[in-house]
């Protein structure tokens, strides 16, 4: 491996502030949909933000507590606790959902924050329940009967869809592929409550069931490899068969077992999973692509039942939201699932309009400045805050990205005073986490002031990716500066197998981008020269 000198680490150190965004442009009624009356509902596990209503934000948090109970106790998932809590935006229509999320066709969507894990669905989402009724069309030439689709709620199938993904996120036993990440979210979101009072896994989700009848079939191995939705079919294509697919295994215990044993061969993330596949089944993909159409036709999808603990489940705290904290929050999800970054800024000077004390709204405005690449505009959010930035981490954060920011180009000059500069920053990250021992981004920032500073990162830089790994297991920001810090501690092995999970589970590209240069160089290639820094939302 060649030597890296400060300079070497400034683009590394720049790649791993907050969250890639994504999408096209948002519809423009997001002020519509902030005005509306938003209740929040807490439990130890969930924060539920909607505009249902308090009764249906209560009904929400409480189920997701009853799902999260049958999940950890009933499958096969390694879940303990939940490292921080799970929020989700519960829109009361499709139009309010298509403001906020930059997708089409689908009801809900799912992201990692550094506030945890995030979800944004469509409350009032329905899908076709399967059942047909006849209708009579009378006409002057006579009457025209045809088939009459009914239709069913599907809002808390999504809820439960998008914890799903969070859960086998979280399972630090596994990283789980894309196809089984879709498919047994669908498999596990149909959970009903019978009449006995036992949980039932498995009811199948009818709107898959029909998409099969009539979708272009994903090749099974093409299926089995998939690192994106970019595969040339809908998105909802893929998940029908991947939910077939896990249906079809969880159905027999025998394959179910070989479905656990083959997900625990998929370890090391670039492998290939078809002949994984066939050793593990003794089947062909072909084979089991024709069982799997046999099993579809059949049409004959069985269900499993769990007792239900009589155990209380916690009960939520409800309270109705003021206007600047719905602003503040929405805007935190627009931000997520769209590239709309103007409306989320109009939403954040809505909420400081109101309330020039809405710390996080502040924050957030100063991280779109600084996304934006307008650190005179960042500078200035901050410094009307006033004495309350030293009261607050998420505004320390933020002024010390625009330190750390100024240190970067230092140190990519071959300034001398990169390093102090770099020093200033970690100063104020310490002083967030002096604030907050628990934020996250603080202690990536003071990993990425160790990259631009002379000498080895101590174990306190370690130790503090660590934490930030136990807050948020799966941020693929975070692994890769925490191999950027083992590689400049000279473990270099450690670093190379952090970098290889790196380039297969990162979902943004200059991420993996990254991690590739850097096992290049660990293997002799020379790195590019540095580049401008990589700033991403919060």
């Amino acid at each position: 491996m060649k030597t890296q000198g400060i300079a070497g680490w400034a683009r590394a150190a720049a790649g791993a502030v907050l969250l890639a965004l994504a999408g096209c442009a948002s519809t423009p009624n997001v002020e519509k949909v902030a005005a509306d009356t938003w209740t929040e509902a807490r439990t130890p596990n969930f924060v539920v933000i909607t505009n249902a209503g308090p009764v249906r934000a209560r009904y929400l948090a409480e189920n997701l507590e009853d799902f999260r109970r049958l999940v950890i106790e009933a499958t096969n998932l390694d879940i303990q606790s939940n490292p921080m809590p799970f929020h989700i935006v519960a829109l009361s229509t499709g139009g309010q959902f298509r403001a906020l999320v930059d997708a089409q066709q689908i009801f809900g969507a799912f992201q990692q924050s550094y506030r945890g894990g995030l979800a944004v669905v469509n409350l009032t989402a329905r899908a076709p329940d399967g059942t047909d009724s006849l209708e009579i069309i009378r006409t002057p030439y006579g009457p025209i009967y045809r088939a009459k689709q009914n239709s069913r709620a599907v809002g808390m199938d999504g809820v439960f869809h998008e914890y799903v993904h969070y859960l086998l996120e979280i399972d630090k036993r596994r990283r789980y592929p894309l196809w089984f990440h879709e498919g047994y979210a669908e498999y596990l979101s149909t959970l009903q409550i019978g009449d006995d009072g036992r949980y039932r896994v498995g009811e199948p989700p009818m709107h898959r069931v029909l998409a099969l009848q009539t979708a272009r079939w994903i090749p099974l191995g093409a299926l089995l490899n998939a690192r994106s939705y970019d595969t040339g079919y809908e998105n909802g294509d893929f998940n029908a068969e991947a939910w077939l697919v896990v249906h079809y295994m969880m159905d027999d215990p025998d394959r179910r077992q070989k479905l656990y044993a083959f997900l625990d061969r998929l370890d090391r993330p670039t492998i290939d999973a078809v002949p994984v596949f066939e050793d593990v089944f003794g089947r062909s993909v072909d084979e089991v692509t024709r069982a799997l159409r046999q099993y579809q036709r059949i049409g004959h999808f069985d269900t499993t039942t769990f007792d239900r603990s009589p155990a209380p489940l916690p009960r939520a705290t409800l309270r109705t939201l003021a206007p600047a904290e719905a602003d503040e929050e929405l805007a935190f999800t627009l931000l997520h699932f769209s590239r709309a970054r103007d409306r989320g800024e109009v939403l954040l000077k809505q909420a400081l309009a109101l309330d020039p004390d809405n710390l996080k709204a502040r924050a957030l405005l100063a991280a779109v400045a600084i996304t934006d690449d307008r650190p005179g505009d960042a500078g200035a959010i901050l410094d009307a805050a006033g004495s309350k930035l030293d009261e607050s981490p998420d505004l320390l954060v933020m002024k010390a990205e625009l330190v750390l920011r100024r240190a970067i180009r230092q140190v990519a000059d071959s300034d001398s005073r990169g390093p102090a500069t770099a020093a200033e920053a970690a100063g104020l990250y310490r002083k967030a986490l002096g604030l907050d021992p628990d934020q996250a981004q603080a202690m990536l920032g003071l990993a990425r002031c160790a990259l631009i500073t002379p000498g080895r990162p101590p174990d306190s830089v370690l130790d503090a990716i660590d934490h930030a790994q136990a807050l948020l297991p799966t941020n693929t920001d975070i692994a890769l500066i925490k191999a950027h810090v083992l590689l400049k501690r000279g473990q270099i092995e450690a670093a190379a197998e952090t970098y290889e999970r790196v380039i297969a589970w990162a979902r943004q590209p200059e991420i993996a981008r990254q991690a590739r240069e850097r096992l290049a160089a660990i293997n002799g290639a020379p790195l590019p020269l540095p580049e401008q820094p990589l700033y991403q939302l919060p």
